[in-house]
């Protein structure tokens, strides 16, 4: 078949409709559009039959068929809203090319609309409702919020201490806030987002672990962007590489095993293996640009000092202002640097930030334990300057926060197999001698032997109930 007849459509929107499901908005770019034709969505890779197909004046009205440069929406009937992604093209007439693209993976490639890219998910954090029951309302949440928005990525996870929750991944931090505040103006549901975090890559040194033999580390690898910075030795990827045809799973397991089969994806402290296993931790660094008034210059400098930066120039816009562009971590950048760089200027000063490359740094896993327990849930990676201050603050703020018990609750934090802080929760005391009054010494003494042992035993024993709320309040942003 001539390729300039094949009928090409660009998805723009998606919407979701309770009665229609999915439905598509779309520009057509080439010949023309029929229902219950054969149509195929190319980087979705699904085959549909619209049985609708309207176009907009500015009301919706039925057409028998669509021609170039209209824009109209298509009921396409997909379940899954994750099925249909913006940017994505649409052919029309598959059944007639099928052959040809079964014989050429690549050919259909080549009839896709250019400069489609997925998106790169720079910033993580985890989103729980406030209320236990919103759970599957906020699944469903997240979903429709994917239709026309694609950059939006999501997992469901659950956690011992949690119980339910969403890892999602956004482009930047104000994109975060964006989805927060979407979810409860179009939903009405109140959300907890954690501190954000970034992704590491890190490297094994055995290919013993579970995930390196059930390759489940390269299709995590395959499904993002990131082994391409593994390819390229952690440097910038190129704009050609950027839009380059994406290859398969087993694709890129066969053309580069040899680099990735020992790299693995860690997006919380959860994810990291143990010290000995590990030989090699890469974190993200990002170009950051700072216009400022010249004033301020001291303050922005004692500042950017507190954050592990790099220096790479700078430039005079004008007599009063500034521009500065550094290299720092993106993590260190994500939590508070902006608002402290904000109070630090009186507001006068702004500020962006875009990735750059990984770099190797000496990055180190911090642990809670609770009672000799790992908390899993408060496991996080820290760089080794970094480590020596935040552990006193978690220490203590858990001292505060966990409820007392009939016994002692030790709360330790540990740097790989080195514990460096440790705090006690005292136990509630019941005074056994209230009753004892004028009584014999040894009676006394039998009566707080007897305490003692019921509270050692009761430390061997027992188990520590952390209220739901605590770990909010430790992860909340």
């Amino acid at each position: 078949m001539i390729e300039n007849q094949i009928p090409k459509a660009l998805i723009f929107d998606c919407v979701y409709d309770p009665y229609k499901w999915v439905v598509a908005y779309v520009k057509v770019i080439q010949w023309t559009f029929k229902i219950w034709d054969n149509l195929y969505l190319i980087h979705s890779k699904i085959w549909l039959q619209p049985t609708e197909v309207w176009h907009f004046s500015p009301e919706y009205v039925k057409d028998p068929e669509l021609t170039k440069w209209q824009i109209w929406y298509i009921v396409t009937w997909l379940k899954s809203v994750r099925e249909a992604q913006i940017g994505d093209t649409i052919i029309g007439d598959y059944l007639k090319i099928k052959k040809t693209a079964e014989e050429d993976p690549q050919y259909l490639q080549t009839l896709a609309i250019p400069w489609f890219k997925k998106s790169k998910p720079f910033v993580y954090a985890w989103v729980y409702p406030i209320e236990t029951t919103e759970y599957e309302k906020l699944k469903d949440s997240l979903a429709k919020l994917c239709l026309n928005d694609s950059s939006i990525e999501y997992t469901m996870e659950d956690s011992k201490a949690l119980w339910l929750w969403f890892r999602c991944g956004f482009l930047w931090m104000l994109h975060m806030d964006i989805i927060k505040e979407r979810l409860f103006r179009e939903f009405g549901i109140e959300t907890i987002f954690t501190t954000p975090t970034v992704v590491y890559l890190i490297k094994s040194k055995t290919p013993a672990l579970e995930k390196i033999k059930s390759w489940a580390n390269i299709a995590e690898l395959a499904k993002t962007w990131y082994y391409k910075q593994i390819i390229n030795n952690f440097e910038p990827i190129n704009q050609n590489d950027n839009d380059s045809v994406e290859l398969t799973v087993w694709e890129i397991i066969e053309k580069y095993w040899e680099k990735l089969k020992l790299r693995i994806i860690a997006r919380a402290g959860s994810d990291v293996p143990e010290q000995w296993i590990i030989d090699e931790i890469y974190e993200p660094i990002a170009d950051v640009e700072i216009v400022w008034p010249q004033e301020y210059a001291w303050d922005i400098m004692q500042l950017c000092q507190e954050y592990r930066w790099e220096m790479k120039n700078m430039e005079h816009i004008d007599q009063t202002r500034v521009v500065w562009k550094y290299l720092m971590p993106m993590w260190e950048i994500l939590v508070d640097f902006y608002d402290r760089l904000k109070s630090a200027t009186k507001w006068y000063a702004t500020m962006n930030y875009e990735f750059r490359k990984y770099v190797k740094s000496d990055l180190v896993k911090l642990d809670i334990f609770l009672n000799n327990e790992k908390m899993e849930a408060l496991s996080m990676i820290l760089h080794k300057s970094n480590a020596v201050y935040k552990w006193r603050e978690i220490v203590q703020k858990l001292k505060e926060l966990i409820p007392r018990h009939l016994f002692v609750i030790p709360v330790q934090a540990w740097i790989w197999t080195k514990m460096i802080a440790r705090e006690n929760i005292p136990a509630m005391k019941k005074d056994v001698l209230a009753k004892c009054y004028g009584w014999d010494i040894t009676r006394k003494r039998k009566l707080l032997a007897k305490q003692k042992e019921g509270k050692k035993k009761m430390k061997t024993m027992g188990s520590v109930n952390v209220p739901w709320d605590v770990f909010i309040k430790m992860v909340s942003k």
